[in-house]
């Protein structure tokens, strides 16, 4: 006999999007504005009862039981069942593409939806909150926004996600293979003190001449804000040479590139005329990167 759609055994979906930092990186931390759009990749995880709880991203290599991330989620539902939670992951982790933030979304969901609970994103946002603060202590909610709500939107620091309204774009992605610490990266430009301030301003303020860009339909005209960020980043001294060579290899082919998160490893970020993203993308696979091309901007 087929499941019917009340069964308590039938397992329950959820989805959560990865996410960009188009503009803005470190210097969200300190109130200033910055640009981000959702990936059109992510975590979809599927929730069933069980014997004993039990985490499962083959994408990632995980099989394990659950961990203190997805114990915040229950608890914030007031689950006390065990559950099987199955993610099916098409965003990388440790890339500062939001992949935790991506699974904390798809897990609230999902276990939500195995206990018959409709939640607003706003719900949504707030319990997989929880999970975030045990992967990152004190992230910045933009990831966690953007993983359950999708689109673009300007973040700031204790407002919260504006949504911005544009088309999605093509962005290339080249991984630089080397895993990356965001609390490292956010401790050393905390560290830098009063030499950060100019470069943190002017990575803000680029976030917001981005959003011109993104609004009017012209994003390829993002391509030299990438390269002006990527110069103030690398003044933070949360480049590397990988990250560097990355984007260098980018630029050859005509598009603007930069780091994207944190930095001291994850993702560079290029964009271009047409065409200058597969350029980008074919340039990175040909030194031996892992890229691809990601639609930026998708709705959840």
């Amino acid at each position: 006999m087929a499941r019917s759609s009340l069964d308590s055994h039938a397992p329950r979906r959820g989805r959560g999007r990865g996410k960009v930092i188009l503009l803005g990186e470190h210097a969200v931390v300190y109130a200033h504005p910055a640009l981000a759009g959702a990936l059109d990749a992510g975590v979809v995880a599927l929730a069933e009862p069980a014997d004993e709880d039990a985490l499962e991203i083959p994408a990632w290599g995980v099989a394990a039981p659950i961990g203190a991330a997805v114990a915040a989620v229950k608890a914030a539902l007031g689950i006390e069942r065990p559950f099987r939670l199955v993610a099916e992951a098409t965003v990388p982790a440790r890339a500062g593409l939001g992949s935790s933030a991506a699974l904390a979304v798809a897990a609230t969901r999902a276990l939500a939806a195995a206990e018959g609970r409709a939640l607003t994103d706003a719900e949504v946002e707030r319990i997989a909150d929880r999970a975030e603060r045990v992967f990152h202590e004190n992230p910045s909610g933009v990831d966690v926004a953007l993983a359950a709500r999708g689109g673009f939107g300007v973040f700031r620091r204790g407002i919260g996600l504006e949504p911005v309204a544009a088309p999605p774009v093509r962005l290339a992605i080249g991984l630089s293979g080397t895993p990356r610490s965001t609390g490292a990266m956010v401790a050393h430009v905390r560290g830098l003190g009063e030499r950060a301030t100019a470069d943190l301003a002017a990575l803000g303020d680029l976030a917001i001449a981005g959003q011109a860009l993104l609004t009017s339909g012209r994003p390829a005209a993002l391509a030299p804000l990438f390269d002006e960020a990527q110069a103030r980043l690398g003044a933070l001294e949360v480049s590397t040479p990988v990250l560097e060579r990355l984007c260098a290899l980018a630029r050859a082919v005509g598009a603007g590139a930069k780091l994207t998160g944190a930095g001291g490893g994850g993702a560079v970020i290029a964009i271009g005329a047409p065409g200058a993203e597969e350029a980008a993308v074919a340039a990175w696979r040909a030194a031996g990167f892992e890229a691809f091309v990601a639609e930026v901007g998708t709705c959840a």
